[in-house]
Parts: structure tokens; C-alpha cells; sequence
């Protein structure tokens, strides 16, 4: 062979070097070569299994897969790139085979990707049943998932699930194991568990967290294959009892301060926060609000409470009542609650301020040269003040002539009333 007929052959010879793939089988970021044959594990029947491999190509020139397939009983590849696929220098090819375990038995298969062959070997292994009793649900046929469902908190949902060994061969539970805040064992379970043929074993499994939340676990049974079932309950926080608002004693009207109050008519389930807000309906349409009926801690209409686990009295930044003011106008003040909690019924109530006569203050009258001015300084919480008479007494108690002296405000009133929510109104005579 001539000297550039022997470097033609070993340029030939490097490329065909070049243009080989390599086989790995990936486990999240592990990535494991594949030798001649994969022993894939031990499964149970029933179950199926997906593996996921990788045609790398660690060469400089790119690679043809013009060849891909997989032959044996339960095998089948269920995810991978369309042949034929070319895969870059430096690239991969995703594959994933896919086994049924049927019956307990050895199972093996030719896996085959261009010229490179594998034998993957499976071994399927009597398992035990699991089955869960009411008022549980599971195991999900398709997740293997058992639900506890919703509870409140403070309570405890008990779970009753059995193995039962529905084969010929007696099978030994090595280990049985629960995770997961909120979920564990009602005993100490011992093992190995020793489950003869037709056998069963049962145990109990509570979830009882500690606060509302929603919770996962998972139970994991080990015997010659493991088997793992996902947990999940959720739990809620137990309504209050319907919250009572009360008023202090004493008949209502306009211009007070009260106080209003806040019980349980047993302890409160939990420690709870919330709002009290305040309403007003006025009794009258000349105005539409009364901006003085307010709490007087904060001159709001609304006022945090809180609450602790046990106790019936709420507080009010730190009092057991709340003081506001019942304004100066007729009608329906009403007190609501809005809370981080659910409760039980409605949580309300209204104190009506009646209508009453008008509320003098103080009268002054001061002499001008031909005139006397005088100031009357009072609230009419119906809005309907308009004629008013005057009659001046000497200080013998002698009423002046001519009498009684008429005048008639009502528009002025009206017109004071609708453009100002609190004053003066001056009138001399």
C-alpha cells in the first residue's frame, strides 16, 4: 500500500471512530453507561415502569440513528425523536422504554439503537395489595395516591389500610415506613411482616396536623420490590361560634357615647383577628350620612379585634369594649364583622336612635341699637326645624309686648342642612 493510500485508510478509519454513539441510561442528572445488558430492578406486578435512555454522540461528525427499536413481552418505546434522527456533535437522543409488568416472572428484551446492542432484564416480583377502608379513599389507579380528605383542625382522621397477599407464595414485607408532617402510625409496626398465601395484614394510619394547611406524605411498603403510596389531607381552621354584639345598658339617642362588645357563646376553637365596622342609616333623606358616628379610639368606622384560642371575650386593641359616638341625626346604626375565619350564622347588630326634640345647648341674646341678636346653639336630629316663635320676658317675668314674635327658617334650615354636615346657623330678629 502506497503511503497516501495507507493515510486515506486511517482518515477512514478515524471518521468511522468518530461517528459511533454512546448509550446511557439518565436518573434525573445521573447519567450511567449502558454495557452489553441493563438489569433494569426488581418491580412489582401491575406496575408500570418508563426508562429513560440517551444516544450520546461524542464525536466530531454527526451521526445517522437510522436504527431503533426494542422486541420482548411488555417492552415498548413510548417517547423519543423519529427516525431516521440525526444527532450533532456534542448532541443526545432521548429515548424512553416503557415496561407492563405482567405476571411474576424474568423478562428481557433486545433494545437495539443503530449497532449498538442492549439486553435490558426485568424481574417481576409478587407484591402485596394494598386496599384502604372508608372513610379514605384509594389508592388512586393511576397515581397510587390515598386521600384523608378535609378536616378541621384539632381533629384526627384515622385511616384503616390492609396488605393482603393474593398469590400462592407467602411474601415478606421488609420494611414499612411513613413520611410527611401530619401523617404517622397509630403503633409501632414491626417488621419484617410475614404475609402467608390468601394472607392480610392491617394497620391504622392517622393524620392529625397541627394547623390549617394542606399536606403531603407518602407510605412506602418494601418487600422484594417497593412500593410507594402518595399521602394527602388538607385541614381547615373550625368556624366561630356565632359572634354576640352587645351595647351598654341605657336608652339610645342622639349626642352619646356608648360602648359595644363582643362575645362567644363558648371558647373560641382558635386565635382569630378581624374588623368591627360600624354602618349608619339615617332616618331622614334631607341627609344621607352623619360623618360624627364614628369610634372614638381611632375616628373610624372600622376597629381591629382579635381573639385567642379558648378565651369568649374579644378585645379591642387590648379593651373589651369599643367606644363611638352616636352622632346628632335620627336613624339605624349597625355593626358587622369581617374576620380571617369562617363563622358560624351572622355576626351583627343595630342600635336605632330614635327622633327627638331639638337639643338646646345655650342661648345668648345681646342688644344692638335697634335690634336684638340672638344665638341659639342646639342639634335637630330629624332636620325638619323651620318655624319658631320668641317671646321676651322683663325681669319681672313680664312678657313684652307685642307677644310672641313668629319667624319661619325652614328654607335657610334646608338649605344648611344639604350643604354642610356640621356649624352654625345664624338668624337675627
Amino acid at each position: 500500500m502506497t503511503r497516501y493510500g495507507l493515510a486515506a485508510a486511517m482518515l477512514l478509519a478515524s471518521s468511522s471512530a468518530q461517528a459511533q454513539l454512546s448509550l446511557f441510561v439518565v436518573n434525573g442528572t445521573a447519567e450511567t453507561p449502558v454495557g452489553a445488558t441493563y438489569q433494569a430492578g426488581n418491580f412489582a406486578e401491575g406496575t408500570t415502569v418508563q426508562i429513560h435512555f440517551q444516544a450520546q454522540n461524542p464525536g466530531t461528525a454527526s451521526v445517522t440513528v437510522s436504527s431503533l427499536g426494542v422486541s420482548g413481552v411488555g417492552f415498548s418505546i413510548v417517547r423519543t425523536s423519529s427516525v431516521p434522527y440525526v444527532v450533532s456533535p456534542g448532541g443526545a437522543m432521548d429515548i424512553t422504554v416503557q415496561f407492563a409488568a405482567g405476571s411474576p416472572a424474568a423478562y428481557s428484551a433486545n433494545f437495539q439503537v443503530n449497532t449498538i446492542s442492549v439486553i435490558l432484564v426485568v424481574t417481576v416480583v409478587a407484591v402485596p395489595n394494598l386496599s384502604v377502608q372508608s372513610p379514605c379513599t384509594g389508592p388512586n389507579p393511576n397515581t397510587g395516591g390515598i386521600a384523608f380528605g378535609t378536616i378541621q383542625s384539632g381533629q384526627t382522621e384515622a385511616c384503616v389500610l390492609s396488605l393482603q397477599n393474593s398469590g400462592a407464595q407467602s411474601i415478606t414485607v421488609s420494611t414499612l415506613t411513613i413520611s410527611g408532617a401530619g401523617f404517622h402510625f397509630t403503633q409501632m409496626i414491626p417488621t419484617p411482616i410475614l404475609i402467608p398465601a390468601g394472607g392480610l395484614t392491617t394497620f391504622t394510619v392517622n393524620f392529625a396536623p397541627s394547623s390549617s394547611a394542606v399536606y403531603s406524605g407518602t407510605l412506602t411498603v418494601g418487600s422484594q420490590a417497593t412500593q410507594t403510596y402518595p399521602l394527602t389531607g388538607s385541614v381547615i381552621n373550625p368556624p366561630l361560634p356565632t359572634p354576640q354584639i352587645q351595647f351598654d345598658s341605657g336608652a339610645y339617642g342622639s349626642d352619646q357615647q356608648r360602648t359595644v362588645t363582643m362575645s362567644l357563646p363558648s371558647p373560641s376553637p382558635i386565635a382569630s383577628t378581624g374588623v368591627l365596622l360600624l354602618s349608619f342609616k339615617p332616618g331622614t333623606t334631607v341627609v344621607t350620612d352623619d360623618p360624627a358616628i364614628v369610634f372614638v379610639a381611632n375616628g373610624s368606622r372600622s376597629m381591629p379585634f382579635s381573639i385567642n384560642a379558648g378565651d369568649t371575650q374579644f378585645q379591642f386593641q387590648g379593651q373589651t369594649g369599643a367606644v363611638f359616638q352616636t352622632g346628632t341625626t335620627w336613624g339605624t346604626i349597625t355593626f358587622n364583622i369581617s374576620t380571617d375565619v369562617s363563622v358560624t350564622g351572622t355576626a351583627t347588630a343595630s342600635m336605632s336612635i330614635p327622633p327627638s326634640v331639638i337639643k338646646i345647648d345655650k342661648a345668648i341674646a345681646t342688644t344692638q341699637t335697634s335690634a336684638l341678636n340672638v344665638q341659639v346653639s342646639a342639634y335637630d336630629n330629624t332636620y325638619s326645624a323651620g318655624p319658631m316663635s320668641f317671646t321676651l320676658y322683663d325681669l319681672k317675668g313680664n312678657v313684652i309686648q307685642p307677644g310672641a314674635v313668629s319667624a319661619d327658617f325652614t328654607s335657610q334650615f334646608y338649605t344648611y342642612f344639604t350643604t354642610a354636615q356640621a356649624g352654625e346657623l345664624s338668624n337675627t330678629r
